[in-house]
């Protein structure tokens, strides 16, 4: 995978937004950060992997490795 699409993949895990995520490009000066950009590399991602929405793909990136489960829960 490309270094941008890695990237987003990591933005998503973190829980952020399609919006946020480009709006952190832009606080990075990646380029293209525009939230049509970040929407066609998600749209890529999926169709590149065969999933049909977020979560599936977000369940065939765990089972491929390129996930990894974080405890959300700290402090409790």
């Amino acid at each position: 995978m490309k270094n941008i699409e890695n990237l987003i993949i990591k933005y998503l895990q973190e829980g952020f937004t399609q919006q946020e995520i480009a709006n952190k490009l832009k606080e990075q000066n990646i380029t293209p950060n525009s939230l049509s950009s970040v929407e066609k590399r998600l749209k890529q991602i999926k169709e590149d992997n065969e999933a049909k929405t977020l979560f599936h793909l977000a369940c065939i990136l765990y089972n491929k490795k390129l996930l990894e489960i974080t405890d959300s829960r700290k402090g409790e």
